[in-house]
Formats: C-alpha cells, structure tokens, sequence
C-alpha cells in the first residue's frame, strides 16, 4: 500500500518512493524529514467503502469501513450457524458448503487482525526531504546498489514469506502466467502487498491454531457420501494432504523463521560469514555450483535478499506441490459432486426446533 511517499530534493535523479513506518522513524530522528501532521481522522478519511455503508455510517455516527465489516462479518457468522445446525438435525452438508465453511474461518480471523486497517487507500502522505537521496545514503555506508527504493537499507529484512512469495510467484512469471502483480518502476512506486512483515509470537499463537483447525474441516466429509467410491478416495487422500500440509507446513515455517531467515542470517552478519550478497560475488566453480546459484535466486534483478537455500526449496516445493495438487481436487469435487446429492442436501433448518413459534 504505501500510506507515506517522500519527495526527494534531488527529484531528477530519484523520483518520489514509499517508505515504511521504520524509514519513517529513522528519518524523523535523523531530523531529515518534518513529523508529519496527520491526524487519525484523516487517515479513517482515506479508507474507502462501499455507499451502503457509508450511508448507514453517517446516520450513527460509526466509521463506514468497520460498517462494511460488521456486515461481511454478519453474514458469514450466519452461514456458519446455518451449518452447525444442519449437521445437528442430520442434513446433509455438501463439500462446497464445507469449503467455505473453512475459508469463512480465514476471513473472520483476517477481518480481525484488519480491524483497525484502512481499506483501499488511493492516495499517500507526501513528505518532502530535507537532505539529498545520495547523502542519506553515503551517511550510512548503504551498499552502492539498491533494488526495491534508494532507502530500503534502513529497515530491509525480508520475511521468509515474502522472500518464498517472490521466489514461487517469479516462477509463474517467467512461465507467462502473471497471477499477481508486482511493481515496474524502480524505485517502487508502491510497497507491494506481499511485502510481509516478520511475525512476532503472538502471531504465530493466533496462526498456528487457524491454520491447524482450516487443515482440519475438510476431514469433516471423511464418511459423508460422494457420487462414486473413487471420488471418496480422493476426498480422504485430498484431506489427509491437507492436514499434512498444515502440520508439517507449520513447524517448518517456524524452523525457516527463527532459523534459516533469522538466528542464521543474524550470526552471519555479527561474525562477518559470507552473506548472500557477498556470495553472489563469490566465482562459483563447476557446473553444479552454477546451477545451484541459480536455483536459489531467480530474481531478475538478482537480489541477493531473495536468495533462498537448496536445503528450503527441495522439501517446500515437494510440501507445495502436493498441497496444490490437493486443493484442486477438493475445488473440483466440491462442484462435481453436485451432480448427484442426497435428498436431505435440499432441505432447510426447522428453526422452530430450537426457536418456538418462529
């Protein structure tokens, strides 16, 4: 997003770039920049809604984006009641509604943690510099080479998502396949959505159960009825992948956390071991030493922040592969499989059973 742009006095050479909020301090404290006066209301100002909300909003007074929340929320809670209660009279729940029943639990935890988020802010706060790109840079001994915005040095350390994003995400660019997209101009005009701060431990305390229980759900159908016993099958195998996936994918995201991207990465630059950067310098001699490097960084600009270990690419392509082939079978059974449903599939809650005379 970028809530903050700054506009260097040497705008010729570097036009206006986004800086993150530890940028920001540092530039304040270095009284290189004004503290900019911006007050919470201009911010809740910027976050965009849809009118029925804001609509709603200015009757009561209550701030139109969590309107537009509480709303999404609401309905998805009401399906996920509807569902409990199905399963509790006997009716058949389908995969579908299973699946989004596990994908309901995502978003109401991602509403959660985005409470206080401002939505689909168009514009930045613009704060010009006081000092010259190049001079912030040489105060601080910046490598002569930058590669996201001339002062990412300040606050650079990849997270190991985002580093895995880019590395996966490139690979589907270079196959012509651009699913997400990804900023052109250097220095970034915008800080891209997959630039992922590293998580702390409260987060993986609130992660690790969502990831654990969505991994879960779809075993929920493990004796439920499918059009065909090979159907069946697959579901169970499918299911079983995920869960899988959501246990070992989450011990061995801690190891590539606290180990790989960071008690490693850390030792290496407190004792002076050859980082990334210092080993793309480095001849490689051999054949297998070439590909190996290239294998580990396909960034088209070489970043040697995105370089990612052998020892992480084997088992995570392989944990990857085998998710991604899941999640495709159970998104075409869930639609397949309704060519042939139980009666009981067709029929509604008799809310009159626990709610009298409604």
């Amino acid at each position: 997003m970028g809530g903050f742009l700054v506009e260097p006095p040497d705008v010729d050479e570097y036009p206006s770039f986004p800086i993150d909020a530890e940028q920001l301090f540092h530039l304040i404290k270095e009284d290189i920049v004004e503290y900019p006066a911006i007050t919470e209301d201009e911010i809740e100002d910027k976050s965009k809604s849809d009118g029925l909300s804001r609509s709603v909003s200015s009757q009561n007074g209550m701030d139109s984006t969590n309107i537009h929340r509480l709303i999404t929320v609401a309905q998805a809670l009401w399906f996920v009641v509807n569902c409990i209660f199905r399963w509790a009279q006997g009716i058949f729940v389908t995969t579908l509604e299973l699946t989004t029943l596990a994908f309901i639990l995502i978003s109401l935890v991602t509403s959660l943690c985005w409470y206080h988020k401002p939505m689909d802010v168009g514009s930045a706060v613009t704060i010009k510099l006081r000092v010259p790109v190049d001079e912030i840079r040489s105060r601080k001994g910046a490598p002569e080479k930058w590669y996201q915005t001339p002062l990412d040095f300040l606050s650079r350390d990849e997270c190991f998502l985002s580093v895995l994003w880019h590395y996966y995400t490139q690979i589907l660019h270079n196959m012509r396949i651009p699913l997400f997209t990804r900023p052109t101009r250097r220095p970034y005009d915008y800080i891209p959505s997959h630039d992922f701060v590293n998580i702390d431990v409260l987060s993986e305390v609130v992660c690790a159960p969502t990831i654990i229980l969505f991994s879960c759900l779809f075993i929920v159908a493990w004796n439920s009825e499918f059009p065909s016993p090979t159907e069946h099958l697959l579901w169970r195998i499918a299911s079983i992948s995920m869960l899988v996936f959501g246990l070992i994918g989450g011990l061995f995201s801690v190891y590539l956390h606290h180990v790989v991207f960071g008690k490693e990465r850390k030792q290496a630059r407190e004792k002076g071991l050859p980082t990334a950067s210092i080993q793309q310098e480095i001849p490689k001699q051999g054949f297998l030493h070439q590909i190996a490097s290239r294998l580990r960084n396909i960034d088209p600009e070489g970043d040697p922040q995105l370089d990612v270990p052998i020892r992480v690419l084997i088992p995570l392509s392989s944990l990857c592969a085998m998710y991604v082939v899941a999640r495709l079978y159970i998104l075409v059974e869930d639609f397949i499989g309704l060519r042939h449903l139980p009666k009981s599939a067709f029929q509604t809650v008799e809310w009159a059973d626990y709610v009298p005379y409604l």
